[in-house]
């Protein structure tokens, strides 16, 4: 619950407590079970009145968007919406509010945690004393609870649920036989009723809201209608109202150390015998008259405190809505209209001849952050997902870092394992989800080898592996007087499926080096096809030949070969 609605929780409590506070002295209301029930149900009420009552839909917060200026060193740095860095933090009064109150509550149900333990100490010592001259009036209330005498009390003592014990104090040994008797059956009336547990709930209570003053009156209102409610049932256990109205008046000048209800508190003793004192009981016709009153007043004022002070849900803050509509276009591109632009940077960057090298990895870069766009969302988007890989593929062509060229083909081969995956299991999104935008393009066909050049005219810089392979094995070029090398063992490439179903086709050229044995000591594309080149790769790396031979010794050559990929 946010601190608004905790504070607008305390109002309603207020309100419903005080609109029904005078109603039954206003009725001329004397029944004590009417009372008890009533005032019961209004802490009942106060209590579930969050989830009574329907919560305020959300409110929206609107705060300026911040503004950005350039600082003397040139960063940006907002002016409005946001406070400077150098700013004190401000104290969070909430926190501190919120503190005070759980340690608050910590604090009183510690004492009565305490109150309890010292109840048991005084039973403990006075287990020596046991009252045992009071076994017919338990027999006729049906009650078996323990009674002893303490010197440690000056009023009497009830406590306990499963071991109820009642504590008398040793100067009621020496009172008239009666007077004994309408003390112990308005304690065992107690027991009877097991109060006790409904004591120690109310006091769980007061301790969550010991700082709410109607809380505490409340609950003091409910203690003083039990107690009279157990006076009628004590006066109808002695059939001796004037011995009971004596008996309580000689407890009025002690006041006792201990929480539970005492038979004479002194902040109810008056109102107490005034209402014993009245012989005259009400009607039953006036009895249902005020409780329907009662009842229609405890349903109208709960109604009125929810109406005054609602309670709301979470509080959302936002950008200010002018500042949002500059921010941002009014309809978000659509997921097909990024995707267009990714395949429009693809094939700018493919099929241009006149980019250099640094622009040609300037439109592969934008084509990635078009994809990133379209994945981040929907993640299942297969046909983003096919030309983000090819993308990142090419940038790794561009990039001469060897850990950033792993880490890109990493990316893409991840791409392209989740796309077939999701293809293979029907749970990709396969077409833009607007119906009347079609399907996104597939990727083109390469273009045709140049003679001698590959896209763009430009050879790709060996790796440094097969820099050292070269450096390792010095070959040479096949040509004049070094014959080609005879094929002893083809493998033809695996078409991936993910070109297949992407139209993929086209003519991969290579440079390969042949060891002296015959066999692919390396290879490197020349003319890539992102889809296909490690396909060629893999094929490549297996074929074998027969050594070549140069002045009867076998020495390693290089070739470029070609690696033709074509959809039947």
């Amino acid at each position: 619950m946010t601190p608004a609605n905790f504070v607008a929780y305390c109002v309603q409590i207020t309100i419903v407590v005080a609109l029904c506070a005078g109603l039954p002295r206003i009725l001329g209301l004397r029944s004590p079970g009417v009372q008890y029930a009533f005032w019961r149900l209004v802490l009942a009420v106060c209590l579930a009145l969050p989830l009574l009552q329907p919560w305020r839909p959300a409110e929206m917060v609107f705060v300026p968007a911040p503004v950005q200026i350039p600082s003397a060193a040139g960063t940006p740095r907002a002016l409005i919406g946001s406070a400077p860095d150098d700013r004190a933090p401000r104290r969070d009064w909430t926190d501190i509010a919120r503190t005070i109150l759980l340690v608050g509550i910590g604090g009183r149900l510690f004492w009565v945690a305490l109150g309890a333990v010292r109840l048991r100490s005084l039973r403990r010592r006075a287990s020596d004393s046991p009252a045992d001259s009071f076994e017919e009036l338990q027999q006729a209330l049906g009650t078996r609870a323990q009674i002893l005498w303490s010197s440690d009390v000056r009023h009497p003592v009830t406590f306990g649920a499963a071991r109820p014990v009642v504590l008398l104090p040793d100067a009621l040994k020496h009172a008239d036989p009666a007077a004994q008797r309408a003390v112990l059956a308005h304690e065992l009336n107690h027991v009877r009723r097991r109060d006790w547990l409904w004591v120690i709930a109310e006091e769980v209570v007061r301790s969550v809201f010991w700082f709410h003053p109607a809380v505490w009156w409340l609950v003091s209102r409910i203690q003083l209608a039990r107690e009279t409610v157990v006076d009628e049932l004590s006066i109808l256990a002695t059939n001796n109202r004037r011995t009971y109205l004596d008996t309580l008046l000689a407890f009025a000048d002690d006041t006792g150390l201990v929480s539970p209800p005492a038979f004479s508190a002194r902040r109810h003793l008056f109102y107490r015998v005034m209402l014993l004192s009245k012989e005259g009981g009400m009607s039953s016709i006036r009895v249902a008259f005020a409780s329907v009153v009662l009842a229609l007043a405890l349903v109208a004022g709960a109604w009125e405190a929810v109406q005054a002070f609602p309670l709301h849900g979470s509080f959302v803050v936002e950008q200010n809505p002018a500042a949002a509509q500059q921010a941002q276009p009014r309809d978000p591109i659509s997921l097909q209209e990024l995707h267009r632009r990714a395949v429009e940077c693809f094939e700018r960057s493919w099929k241009d001849t006149t980019l250099t090298p640094e622009q040609k990895l300037e439109w592969v870069r934008k084509g990635v952050s078009y994809e990133d766009q379209v994945l981040a969302r929907e993640p299942n988007y297969v046909d983003a997902m096919v030309y983000k890989s090819i993308l990142l593929r090419m940038q790794a062509n561009l990039t001469a870092d060897p850990q950033a060229i792993k880490d890109l083909l990493a990316e893409a081969d991840e791409l392209r394992d989740r796309s077939l995956v999701l293809r293979r299991t029907g749970a990709g999104v396969s077409f833009p989800i607007d119906p009347l935008a079609g399907p996104p393009p597939l990727p083109p066909p390469p273009p045709p080898p140049l003679a001698g050049t590959v896209p763009g005219g430009i050879v790709p810089e060996p790796s440094p592996e097969f820099k050292a392979t070269m450096e390792r094995l010095k070959p040479i070029h096949i040509g004049g007087n070094v014959k080609t090398p005879i094929k002893i063992r083809d493998v033809r490439p695996v078409y991936p499926d993910i070109a297949k179903a992407s139209n993929v086709q086209g003519v991969i050229i290579l440079e390969a080096i042949i060891d002296t044995d015959g066999s692919i000591a390396d290879a490197r594309i020349l003319r890539p096809i992102p889809m296909l080149d490690e396909a060629a790769l893999d094929a490549v790396r297996q074929w074998k030949f027969t050594p070549t031979l140069l002045n009867g010794e076998p020495v390693a050559v290089m070739f470029t070969a070609t690696v033709n990929f074509t959809l039947q």
